[in-house]
């Protein structure tokens, strides 16, 4: 989902909200390649109650109304592959109807719209090594 923030005067709270949402495992947030940041801000979530509670604790904790607008892909898996492997899959055109953004870490993930289509690119595009989900990079 795209959070619609209200105007930056209106609620200098806005990004203090969403970092602590973040930083608590609420939401993650996901952004367009190569998006440094300046871009729009993308929230994943296992289900609509999450978003629901996103919500609500940025109204009742940060004094932020915010509206949130459904993107349309409700499933997402993680290209283990690495860039050169979605890269490759994407020239060859087998990434069609399929938003690929990255993670907090510039990892990419794949958006898809229903379960067939994950299934279907899974099975014939091994070399994607889809996940589910990712663990945070070791830091060290």
């Amino acid at each position: 989902r795209l959070p619609s923030p209200p105007p930056p005067r209106a609620s200098p709270t806005f990004p203090q909200g969403i970092d602590q949402l973040l930083q608590e495992g609420a939401v993650q947030s996901l952004r367009q390649r190569n998006d440094d940041g300046g871009g729009p801000l993308i929230l994943a979530a296992v289900g609509q109650l999450q978003f629901e509670v996103v919500e609500a604790r940025l109204k009742n904790e940060y004094g932020v109304d915010s509206d949130m607008e459904a993107i349309g892909y409700t499933l997402a898996r993680w290209a283990d592959g690495g860039w050169e492997a979605v890269d490759r899959a994407d020239k060859e055109g087998k990434l069609f109807g399929i938003m690929i953004v990255q993670d907090q870490w510039g990892r990419p993930v794949l958006l898809f719209r229903n379960d067939w289509k994950a299934q279907a690119v899974q099975e014939e595009e091994k070399y994607l090594e889809l996940v589910p989900w990712s663990y945070p990079p070791q830091i060290e």
